[in-house]
């Protein structure tokens, strides 16, 4: 199904909590996530992966989080593949200019079918967190559970494609349920290989003193070899 409206005109509804003022700045935080993902099949089923990401607080004047990781997977069957990888991450500390190292092996199953036109995937991700001596962080086990929809539905051109995902935290070591991202908007193929997506971001996170939330335009480009 073809339908013709405006994928730009779309993004602009999912961000429209961005580019408010008032009450909801005050309340809330602001943000943006810039995800770069890479795929490169290998042989027999094996595949390396790549997700990289770089985020703001307080708008886009404030990056103070990021990380870069690879990943070696096999796919199991037509549905089903399993990885394991390794993710660097930093976090500036408290606003201080201060930058914390955090080591993360990790392990992921995930799931990829159709129902009818549109596409549906699951990924469960167990990640074991260290930080740099130091910190006075403690180590942790955290669980990661992430689902995916994309639409059938082509707007303009382009025939960009809505999508939703939903991706809960669980920290096994403390604190239990302590994030959540709720995110929508649009995305398209640029070129043989190459998928761009545009959209907003709801993210609540708790650390054992209420819910706080952040806004946040999430911009991605996907590059499959």
């Amino acid at each position: 199904m073809r339908i013709e409206k405006s994928p730009l005109l779309c993004a602009l509804f999912a961000v429209l909590p961005l580019l408010s003022g008032g009450n909801l700045r005050a309340e809330t935080d602001t943000g943006s996530a810039h995800n770069l993902i890479f795929k490169l099949p290998l042989q027999d089923g094996w595949y390396l992966s790549s997700r990289n990401l770089f985020t703001s607080r307080e708008g886009f004047d404030d990056f103070f989080f990021g990380y870069l990781d690879l990943n070696l997977g096999h796919e199991l069957g037509e549905a089903w593949s399993a990885e394991v990888g390794y993710r660097h991450a930093w976090l500036e500390d408290g606003g201080t200019g201060d930058w914390r190292d955090e080591y993360r092996p990790s392990a992921s199953l995930n799931y990829r079918t159709q129902i009818g036109e549109w596409s549906f995937s699951n990924r469960h991700r167990l990640e074991y967190r260290t930080f740099e001596s130091g910190s006075g962080a403690n180590d942790r086990f955290r669980y990661r559970n992430e689902t995916r929809l994309i639409a059938p539905w082509e707007f303009t051109s382009l025939k960009a494609k809505p999508f939703v995902e939903e991706e809960a935290f669980y920290e096994f070591t403390d604190g239990g349920f302590n994030y959540n991202w709720f995110t929508c908007g649009m995305r398209w193929q640029v070129r043989e290989g190459v998928v761009a997506k545009l959209g907003y971001r709801w993210q609540a996170y708790t650390f054992g003193d209420g819910w706080n939330h952040r806004h946040q335009l999430v911009t991605g480009l996907l590059i499959f070899f």
